[in-house]
């Protein structure tokens, strides 16, 4: 070939682009943009990596997502956090004293612990409502604490919502006081976030009810709760009832709310060694085994005694003295004006039928077996249909005596102690001026009688006890409030030496209310125990916000939950 073939065909070759040196640099340059290709994907997933990492460990997906909504409303995660651990810390604080025996231990997680149906008996035996979901059939054998805690959360959230979303359509916005309350909460926040050495009220909010949630939320939440409260209580007070349906439902229900006064003995049967053979089943080898048990003839010894007892105080005999002389050291128990209800609950069936029949008399004895146990000798005193007097309101700040060393005396030192910081919480109120708002706050910040200061984050209670009846309180404090020269705005100081706490508690009396006792158990029920009678207000009330509830639908973003638990 020519040189000028040879010098034709390069070129040639390069504008075909075949030639080896231009073969070799496309080689090169696709190589490189390869590996420019690669770095570039590898960048891109390291930065998608990087920010996922960001998202996860920031509030994004707290805060900035929709978790779920109720209704027309988006929450987010940070807010169901708060409602959760609202009612973790609700429930851990209001049955501190009780959680041994709900077998609940703070130190393990809640989604560890099994949530069963004793758990649920009880709450409800202390008067806790449980979520329809957490008790009966629909109780999940592998249900856990966090279960509950999160239905109590859930319940919370589409009822604050649903009263909230109502009361702002009908004009209702946060009082001065409510707003004041809520103020003193967050600035309390600031003081704990300083003794613990967190980011001011944001920082702890975020510890305490969880990543995301910060002082601006917990004011916004904090608010709705005060609407809505202040709403369903002008809805539940403004139900309006005749003579004829008061009366009728009190006579429904008179065998729990008539006030029963009788005292009783129970003479117990000794119980003996008794030894029986017994065979291993696996085995099927005899052996003796000796227990001490209550036998038909110690039982028959206590149904003489008591029969005798029984027999004297017919008689004319007085009942105290009649049992001492039978049986030594004993003590007669005393029941004065206690709710029927009370009756039922307290004793075996044989003795509330016997109290509470329409039959009963004053004088009247009886002695009814306990099977088992022994004989109850009953004398009966009066039966009151609570017409002759009116309930009272007060409020209270309870300061406990606590046994500091353990010794299991009360010293004192110890009681002293006790009695220099009511003295200085009086003096505070003192300072105050003497207000009942005053003494709300101070209740609500003080009191450790856990049911009355407002440790609900949904409740400022302010030490409150209303509806009250004769003989529902210790006795020291039951004198004070019906004493008949009481005036609202009176207080005092009580020391108080009870069966289940020592204690001096500041009280300050609301006033009486207008209507009798017998007309406020018609209304209001004894209370939220076990099948209690609720009252008529409470189902009346109750049918209301199911209505206003059933509004407001639930929907969750499983996505988001799966990524922001609590």
């Amino acid at each position: 070939m020519s040189a000028s073939q040879d010098k034709k065909r390069r070129q040639a070759e390069r504008e075909a682009g075949t030639s080896p040196k231009t073969l070799a640099q496309r080689e090169a340059e696709q190589k490189a943009r390869k590996e420019r290709r690669t770095w570039t994907t590898v960048g891109v997933i390291v930065a998608l990596f990087i920010v996922v990492i960001l998202v996860l460990n920031s509030s994004l997906l707290y805060t900035g997502t929709t978790a779920l909504t109720i209704g027309d409303y988006e929450f987010t995660n940070a807010e169901y956090q708060y409602y959760y651990n609202t009612a973790y810390n609700g429930f851990t604080n209001q049955y501190s004293s009780y959680l041994s025996l709900f077998q609940f231990d703070t130190n393990t997680p809640a989604e560890d612990q099994p949530f069963t149906e004793s758990s649920a008996s009880m709450l409800g035996m202390l008067g806790q409502s449980v979520p329809e979901s957490m008790s009966g059939d629909s109780l999940s054998e592998d249900a856990t604490w966090a279960d509950y805690f999160k239905a109590v959360a859930m319940d919370n959230m589409v009822q604050i919502t649903a009263l909230w979303d109502a009361a702002v359509k009908e004009g209702y916005t946060l009082s001065e006081e409510d707003s004041a309350e809520i103020d003193e909460t967050i600035s309390a926040f600031e003081t704990m976030a300083s003794l613990n050495n967190l980011r001011g009220a944001d920082g702890y909010c975020a510890v305490v009810y969880g990543k995301g949630v910060d002082a601006g939320l917990v004011r916004e939440l904090l608010g709705r709760a005060y609407i809505a409260e202040a709403y369903s209580t002008d809805v539940f007070e403004g139900f309006e009832y005749s003579r004829e349906e008061l009366d009728s439902y009190y006579d429904e229900n008179a065998d729990d709310f008539d006030a029963f006064t009788f005292d009783y003995y129970l003479v117990s049967a000794e119980k003996v060694e008794v030894t029986e053979t017994v065979t291993d089943e696996e085995t099927g080898e005899e052996s003796e085994e000796t227990t001490e048990e209550v036998t038909d003839e110690t039982m028959a010894e206590a149904e003489e005694t008591a029969n005798a007892i029984a027999e004297a105080v017919e008689g004319g005999a007085d009942f105290a003295e009649t049992v001492s002389a039978e049986v030594e050291d004993a003590e007669i128990t005393e029941y004065e004006s206690v709710f029927g209800y009370s009756v039922g609950s307290n004793f075996i069936e044989g003795v509330s039928d016997w109290v509470r029949d329409d039959a009963r008399a004053e004088g009247d004895v009886a002695v009814v077996e306990s099977e088992g146990t022994g004989y109850y000798v009953l004398l009966f005193h009066s039966r009151d249909d609570n017409t002759g007097y009116n309930g009272v309101a007060f409020r209270h700040i309870l300061i406990n005596v606590t046994d500091a060393d353990e010794d299991g005396e009360i010293s004192e030192e110890e009681r002293q102690a006790a009695e220099d910081e009511i003295n200085e919480i009086y003096d505070q109120w003192v300072e105050d001026g003497e207000t009942e708002e005053s003494f709300i706050s101070l209740a609500n910040t003080n009191s450790e009688d856990s049911g009355s200061n407002g440790s609900s984050v949904y409740s400022s209670e302010g030490g409150l006890y209303e509806h009250v009846a004769r003989h529902q309180m210790v006795p020291e404090i039951d004198e004070w409030i019906f004493d008949s020269a009481r005036q609202p705005g009176d207080s005092t100081i009580v020391y108080v030496e009870a069966a289940n706490y020592t204690g001096y508690h500041l009280v300050y009396f609301v006033g009486a209310d207008e209507m009798s006792y017998h007309d406020c158990l018609a209304e209001y029920g004894i209370g939220s125990y076990e099948d209690a009678p609720t009252g008529l207000r409470q189902p009346d009330y109750d049918e209301f916000e199911s209505e206003l509830v059933a509004q407001f639908p639930v929907s969750f973003n499983k996505f988001v939950n799966w990524f922001a638990k609590v």
